[in-house]
């Protein structure tokens, strides 16, 4: 069985050290393709990017959403392609959670587990909504039906959000292969117990040993130490739940990130002001009353 799950955990430079996971969908090869081109577009656009952290997480999402929907234009036998991606960026003090579709992140912490992402599945919704037990969505035969991943449209939702780290902290990233098939408890005890790097390969032991029909991809970090330092942007309160952002081919959603995580510099709090986007005529402006001042004084001053 070909494995379409893609992942990558290391340091990215000047923004922290970065775990991405991605479950790619549509066939075989086309699944492999779609969660490879999103992992590898996601780390090179936020590798470049000169934007804070949560822009440019949002921006390298958008980059690799473009890059799968465009290669399956251009490419009829991987069209219908698409793939999940859950990220997590530890910058510093802060982790930052992005997340599309049905993989998940766990913290584990204190001896307790939470899952920080929501699926975007059918399933899912309907246990929201109370339609469906936890119990009931895990054996329906719609559970592998995802409402929103990369690659389908040039639009999709993107839940970002932030928790402060503590020191012990452990982050469990992982496919649905994973925790379709393990409860919380049992991760929770797997984290807990071992080394991030056995106790990876102990969560994918497990889930192969109860037979998961699906690719299993899990990763595994361990917070050792932590040097907080300040942010060049401005964190909000956290919610219970994580923002929910439209990412279309525009800038909207990016900005909308960007208001959410607000830059400190003071370009960005000119941004905020209601004369900003007359900027150019106001320059404009200024230069020709400049120009007639110094006309004036010119020929006040001619003989």
């Amino acid at each position: 069985m070909v494995n379409q799950d893609s992942f990558w955990i290391g340091e990215v430079s000047g923004k922290g050290t970065l775990a991405v996971v991605a479950d790619g969908m549509g066939g075989h090869q086309t699944g492999e393709v779609a969660s490879q081109r999103a992992v590898s577009t996601f780390r090179d656009s936020l590798d470049r990017s000169r934007s804070t952290p949560p822009a440019a997480m949002a921006r390298a999402s958008q980059a690799a959403n473009l890059e799968i929907y465009e290669y399956a234009l251009e490419h009829p036998e991987h069209r219908g392609m698409g793939t999940t991606l859950t990220t997590v960026l530890i910058d510093d003090q802060v982790a930052i959670v992005g997340h599309v579709g049905d993989s998940r992140a766990y913290l584990v912490r204190d001896g307790q587990i939470e899952q920080l992402t929501h699926d975007h599945s059918w399933v899912a919704d309907r246990v929201r909504q109370g339609l469906l037990t936890e119990d009931e969505a895990r054996r329906h035969r719609w559970r592998n039906v995802i409402t929103n991943a990369l690659g389908a449209t040039t639009a999709f939702k993107l839940d970002l959000h932030h928790f402060e780290l503590r020191e012990g902290d452990r982050l469990l990233l992982c496919s649905d292969g994973v925790s379709m098939l393990l409860s919380e408890l049992m991760m929770l005890q797997i984290v807990g117990e071992h080394p991030p790097q056995q106790a990876a390969e102990r969560l994918i032991e497990e889930a192969n040993d109860r037979g998961s029909p699906d690719n299993v991809t899990a990763v595994v970090l361990r917070i050792v130490s932590l040097a907080p330092r300040a942010k060049r942007y401005i964190l909000p309160e956290r919610s219970g739940d994580p923002a929910s952002i439209d990412i279309t081919d525009t800038l909207s959603g990016i900005r909308r990130v960007e208001d959410a995580f607000p830059s400190r510099s003071p370009f960005a709090a000119m941004r905020k002001q209601s004369w900003y986007p007359y900027r150019l005529w106001i320059l404009g402006s200024v230069y020709l009353v400049m120009l007639f001042v110094l006309f004036s004084f010119w020929r006040a001053a001619s003989p």
